[in-house]
């Protein structure tokens, strides 16, 4: 069963302290799945993507670090 634990988290929006920490996390994940450096994100990007609305939630945010990293 799947639905046996539920995790009550809020959107990417309302918890944009995590952004700094979860992209580095997918831009590290991302270069070793495909074999080269891992990027890393300037401080004035970093503003840019806590100031994005993230309707994408993390999911957005992941897809974005993939194509950073090809």
């Amino acid at each position: 069963r799947l639905d046996v634990v539920r995790l009550q988290l809020p959107p990417l929006r309302e918890r944009r302290e995590d952004i700094p920490q979860l992209a580095s996390r997918f831009l590290v994940s991302a270069a070793r799945r495909l074999g080269v450096a891992a990027k890393a994100i300037s401080p004035a990007a970093l503003a840019r993507l806590q100031a994005h609305a993230w309707p994408g939630n993390v999911r957005e945010l992941e897809n974005l670090c993939w194509r950073l990293t090809v």
